[in-house]
């Protein structure tokens, strides 16, 4: 029997069609959708910042900064509190993953946009999401950006698949809420949509570019509506003293391009050994927490993703002995913590080390030319950008996101040569790959 569809699921079945039909007119109207992707994109990203925050509040009683709760916990609650966030991570990924096995989506959003047919799993999203947010929120040594491009990626598969694009308008969508998420969780929306258009698409091609920026500038307005316009990092004004500094520099870049191999094979390799105690997935993050929480016993600075750290070494804050160790363990405590298996990010533990590095770096030609060199923070910027260029193999990504960061022109020399090199030496030693070479290995 024929029923007829009452007025409100009439008017949705028209608007479907007519958003449907406006999507395929031209590619002017991706510019809207794209639009539309950053509002919800930035919207995803400030929805799991605030999930963050309950999860630290109700696992440490202690919000704000991590390494400040890690700090003030007694050093069993800092040994087990990361333990505890794996274990509850793990159980989720384990138990929560069969509730979609089966299905074909991936939730991974570089293949969904190279390889696969622009559809993400929503509920496998959410579920790596929630997985990730007990993690981060615990001490774990893991960047939140991650789980913020993967929702934020998610809507635009969501939205793309609810209007029934084209397959190729549909990969674009979700191109756009990763381009979102990243503009919304380092507030550089350039950066955001060259990251997407270097890294995963391979092209800068004007078409699919445009959506990009029109994504990440809409995703960095609606999130400063809701944080206002506060910078992620707490940037001094950049000392660039002489052209001759500049050979400092190229040093700097070239000493980073050789650690990015290193620690590219570090994780992977870390990753290897967690497979190799059979371990279920509960209790190798459970492992993976572990460590990180043994580590911050005596180091409480290797909880959560270092932003902290990066602001007080930038303001000069750390000695540079207590901040060599810090570096070593938070490499340590980074390895074990994407090794077991945890979700989350790799961008903010890459800034970190770079920044930490540089600030070495410039302390020790401070020590041999006093007077002469620039502070040892005007490294440390340069160190975060060299590192994520070599790591990524995206130097202009990685030049543009420093200099947004920054919006200091004294920088763009001095950073332009660091990436750079940075970048060369790190592809061509011993065959490096970036750190997003598995995802990207899969559109071949």
């Amino acid at each position: 029997m024929w029923i007829k569809p009452t007025g409100g699921s009439h008017r949705l079945t028209r608007l479907k069609r007519l958003l449907r039909g406006q999507a395929h007119e031209s590619t002017h109207q991706m510019l809207l959708w794209a639009g539309v992707i950053g509002i919800l994109g930035a919207l995803a990203t400030v929805g799991f910042r605030e999930g963050i925050h309950l999860a630290e509040w109700l696992l440490t009683r202690h919000p704000g900064s991590l390494v400040q709760a890690a700090i003030d916990l007694p050093p069993w609650v800092r040994l087990l509190t990361p333990a505890v966030g794996g274990l509850l991570a793990g159980a989720l990924l384990q138990f929560g993953m069969h509730w979609v096995r089966g299905g074909t989506k991936t939730t991974d959003y570089m293949e969904a946009i190279v390889a696969s047919n622009g559809v993400i799993g929503v509920r496998a999203s959410l579920i790596k999401s929630l997985s990730s947010l007990f993690t981060v929120g615990t001490g774990g040594s893991i960047g939140r950006e991650g789980a913020m491009v993967q929702l934020a990626a998610m809507t635009g598969s969501a939205a793309g698949h609810w209007v029934r694009l084209p397959q190729g308008k549909q990969r674009l969508l979700v191109a756009c809420g990763a381009a979102a998420g990243l503009s919304a969780a380092y507030n550089a929306p350039i950066a955001g949509a060259l990251f997407v258009a270097e890294i995963v698409m391979g092209s800068i091609a004007m078409k699919n570019f445009g959506p990009l920026i029109v994504a990440s500038v809409v995703s960095n307005a609606t999130v400063h509506h809701f944080l206002g316009y506060a910078p992620v990092y707490q940037i001094p004004a950049f000392q660039f003293l002489s052209n001759w500094e500049l050979v400092f520099y190229v040093v700097l870049g070239f000493l980073l391009g050789h650690l990015a191999p290193p620690f590219i094979a570090l994780l992977e390799r870390s990753a290897a050994w967690f497979d190799r105690t059979h371990l279920p997935l509960t209790l190798k993050l459970g492992l993976g927490g572990l460590i990180v929480g043994a580590i911050s016993v005596f180091y409480p600075e290797v909880w959560g993703n270092g932003y902290s750290v990066v602001n007080s070494l930038l303001l000069q804050h750390i000695g540079w002995q207590l901040l060599a160790l810090i570096l070593v363990f938070k490499v340590i405590a980074t390895a074990s913590t994407i090794g077991s298996g945890a979700v989350g990010g790799v961008f903010t533990p890459t800034l970190f080390i770079g920044a930490a590095f540089g600030s070495l770096f410039g302390t020790a030609l401070g020590a041999l030319f006093p007077g002469v060199t620039a502070a040892s923070s005007a490294y440390a910027i340069v160190g975060m950008g060299a590192f994520l260029a070599a790591t990524t193999h995206a130097p202009l990504m990685a030049i543009l996101m420093i200099f947004e960061m920054t919006l200091d022109y004294k920088i763009t020399l001095p950073l332009m040569l660091a990436c750079v090199v940075a970048y060369t030496v790190a592809r061509d030693y011993r065959g490096g790959v970036s750190i997003y070479a598995e995802s990207l290995r899969r559109k071949h």
